[in-house]
């Protein structure tokens, strides 16, 4: 029976080996860079707002890892995945446990009662000869990184989140101050047609078409207030205000759009490689990992399972003996127990394990698709509003020009009215266009830093846009 036993466990053993966790092809054609140069000291920053310069964005986001909900939730799956960990590796050590015992009984043949206590430590301990209870631990472990880097992809989310969201707010308040003062020269403007039309210097047509002017710069200013109240609400919610404080706080503002330091270096050369420490990539390959570890430890259910047991106590008919008295007891117990038919359960549970390691496959490169199509898209349109922000900001000197000439042609009598109020128009629009213009540049810059897993640190340049 013994050298049965033995050759049982030889026999497994050296089958063991096909325990381990399957071999992964996660392989993705990556390219080299998006350049043909290179650039030195690149790697992943951890603060990269800071570029922007502006002491009111840093206390934002300070305000929104410390506040935000969706943050909070991340932090306690971490937690949680921590707790699962500390289970799997419990199973790893021998269990320690207390038990003891005090009863009264009957015995027919003394014809007396009789008192009985007992006391003793057990032990128990799975041998992990096919690696069931380390695959399960590498799992966990692999869980817990996954949840450490999900945590860290959500925080990348927010704080861009929250720095695109200021960024519309500073364009609107840069709007809004924009339709005041336009609103202001128009009112100057039709109070000096009105005196000019009563004094019968110049027609009623002038008089309306001034009005009709001011009207529309008039309806303009509360629209841009309405929104700035509801990205103001929305920037609340994001930094974790509470109700009171989103109505009585309101949200602090910094440097105007003008003044925010644009990062205008992108290094050439960015290698492929970089992308690959996004966090979501990370946390997608941990959850790679573990489903091959949890591949490896569902195959373990076709083999025996082999158990230790051991009991050391001690017993007395009187409490006052029990430490003291002779009668001691021990026992020590190997348990087998191998699988027979279970009806195709542990075999469903491998294919399981099998379709959820090709999800995390699929999933792990979608990821990295993901990842490349959206940098290579901020990359273009980071270039993209440079170039945007010099024209619309050429249009809006020529535009400055044209108003001044126009205004003079009318003042002079070589033109009429309305050539001075099409200037007008035109030049509005051209200072909302610019300041939607420099939001646009810096936002792609977000867009960038958020598709490089927190951009890069590498010599740079600042220039105000």
């Amino acid at each position: 029976m013994r050298k049965t036993i033995l050759a049982l466990l030889i026999a497994s053993a050296l089958s063991a080996c096909a325990l381990t966790p399957p071999a992964i092809d996660k392989n993705t054609d990556l390219p080299d860079s998006w350049h043909s140069d290179s650039a030195s000291d690149i790697s992943i920053g951890s603060n990269w707002w800071v570029q922007f310069d502006d002491p009111a964005l840093n206390s934002l986001i300070n305000a929104a890892e410390a506040h935000n909900q969706n943050l909070v939730i991340a932090a306690a799956r971490i937690d949680e995945a921590r707790a699962a960990l500390g289970i799997t590796s419990a199973e790893q050590l021998p269990r320690l446990d207390l038990g003891g015992k005090a009863g009264r009984g009957l015995s027919t043949q003394l014809g007396t009662p009789s008192d009985n206590y007992s006391l003793g430590a057990s032990a128990s301990w799975e041998l992990d000869l096919w690696g069931r209870i380390k695959n399960t631990n590498d799992a966990a472990r692999a869980d817990l990184l996954a949840s450490e880097y999900n945590r860290d992809a959500v925080a990348l989310a927010l704080f861009a989140n929250v720095a695109q969201t200021y960024f519309n707010l500073r364009a609107l308040d840069q709007q809004l101050l924009i339709a005041q003062e336009t609103l202001k020269t128009r009112q100057e403007s039709f109070q000096l047609r009105k005196r000019r039309f009563e004094g019968g210097v110049t027609s009623e047509l002038d008089l309306r078409q001034a009005e009709v002017e001011l009207a529309s710069a008039q309806a303009s200013v509360p629209g841009i207030e309405q929104s700035i109240a509801k990205v103001t609400g929305s920037l609340g919610i994001l930094i974790g205000q509470n109700p009171r404080e989103m109505i009585e706080s309101g949200i602090n503002r910094g440097k105007t759009l003008r003044q925010i330091s644009l990062p205008v270096n992108v290094p050439l050369g960015l290698p492929s490689q970089l992308l690959i420490r996004r966090p979501d990539i990370q946390a997608s390959e941990q959850s790679l990992q573990a489903a091959g570890a949890r591949i490896a430890a569902a195959r373990a259910a076709y083999y025996p399972t082999i158990s230790l047991t051991g009991f050391l106590g001690t017993e007395s008919t009187s409490i006052s003996n029990l430490f003291s008295g002779p009668a001691k007891t021990w026992s020590f117990l190997g348990n087998l127990t191998a699988p027979l038919f279970d009806n195709g359960r542990t075999t469903a549970n491998v294919e399981g394990a099998t379709a959820r390691q090709k999800q995390a496959v699929a999933n792990y490169r979608l990821t990295i698709q993901q990842a490349f199509a959206e940098t290579q898209n901020a990359l273009i349109a980071r270039s993209s509003s440079v170039k945007i922000v010099a024209a619309q900001q050429l249009q809006l000197d020529s535009l400055s020009r044209q108003l001044k000439l126009a205004t003079l042609r009318y003042d002079n009598g070589f033109s009429g009215y309305l050539e001075v109020l099409d200037a007008q128009r035109s030049l509005f629009q051209a200072q909302l266009n610019l300041a939607a213009a420099q939001r646009d540049q810096l936002n792609a810059t977000v867009d960038l830093y958020k598709a490089m897993g927190g951009g890069w640190k590498a010599d740079r340049q600042s220039s105000n846009s």
